[in-house]
C-alpha cells in the first residue's frame, strides 16, 4: 500500500468519525447560532486546526505515551473534563442572561434595526474550537490507534501520519462548513431570544453531558 492508498482507504474512517455528533459539533453550531455563517467558519478552521495539532502529537509518539500512561491519561482527561464542563456552564449562563441584562438590550436594539448579534472577539469561534478539539482525549485515542493502521510499511511514520491527519482535518473543515452554513441560514429564526434560551440550555446539556462522562470514565 502506497501514501495515495493509504489516503483513499483512511478517508472513511476519517470521515465517521468527524460526521459523529460531539462537542466539536456542538461548538460549530452553537457559533452558528450566536455569531453566524463567518464565525462558523472560522470554529470549522479552528476545529481543523485541532485535527492538525493531534496529527503533529501523533507523529511525534507522543499521543501513545499520552495514552501508555495512566496518569499522564487521566490528569488529561480530567482536564479536558473540566474545559466541558466550563463550555458547560458558560451556556448556561447565556440562557438565564435576563432580558433587562445590557447585553441582552443591546441584542434586542440590533434585532430591531435588522442587525445580527455578533460575539465581541474575532477569534472567538476558532480559538474556543481549536481548544475543544485539542483537549479531546477521545481524538488522542483514534490517533494512537486507528491512524497507524495506515501508515504503509516502511513508510516515514512522521510525514505520513501528517498526510493522514490533513486529510482529516480537509475533510472536518468541509463538513462543519456545511453545518455552520446550514445553521447561519436558520438563524434569523435560530436567534430568536425563547429559541436561543432553549438552544444554549441544550448546548449546556450537551457539553455537561460529555465532561462529567469523561471525568467518570475510568482509564483503560
Amino acid at each position: 500500500m502506497d501514501l495515495a492508498q493509504a489516503l483513499v482507504a483512511y478517508a472513511l474512517p476519517a470521515a465517521l468519525i468527524t460526521m459523529l455528533p460531539g462537542p466539536d459539533t456542538a461548538m460549530v453550531l452553537m457559533t452558528a447560532v450566536k455569531a453566524g455563517r463567518a464565525a462558523a467558519a472560522r470554529a470549522a478552521l479552528g476545529v481543523g486546526s485541532g485535527l492538525l495539532i493531534w496529527g503533529a502529537v501523533a507523529a511525534l509518539g507522543l499521543a501513545a505515551a499520552l495514552r501508555s500512561s495512566a496518569v499522564l491519561y487521566d490528569a488529561f482527561r480530567l482536564i479536558c473534563a473540566a474545559y466541558l464542563i466550563f463550555l458547560a456552564v458558560q451556556a448556561l449562563r447565556s440562557s438565564r442572561r435576563p432580558e433587562s441584562d445590557p447585553k441582552s438590550e443591546s441584542e434586542s436594539g440590533d434585532r430591531a434595526t435588522g442587525k445580527r448579534w455578533r460575539l465581541p472577539a474575532f477569534g472567538w469561534g476558532y480559538r474556543r474550537a481549536l481548544l475543544t478539539c485539542a483537549l479531546n482525549p477521545k481524538l488522542g485515542v483514534f490517533f494512537v490507534v486507528v491512524l497507524p493502521q495506515f501508515v504503509p510499511a516502511g513508510a516515514a511514520v512522521g510525514p505520513t501520519s501528517m498526510a493522514l491527519a490533513a486529510l482529516h482535518a480537509a475533510e472536518a473543515v468541509l463538513w462543519y462548513l456545511l453545518l455552520g452554513g446550514l445553521a447561519g441560514a436558520a438563524s434569523h429564526v435560530l436567534a430568536r431570544r425563547r429559541v436561543r434560551v432553549w438552544l444554549d440550555r441544550v448546548t449546556a446539556a450537551v457539553f455537561l453531558g460529555f465532561g462529567v462522562r469523561l471525568a467518570v470514565e475510568a482509564s483503560s
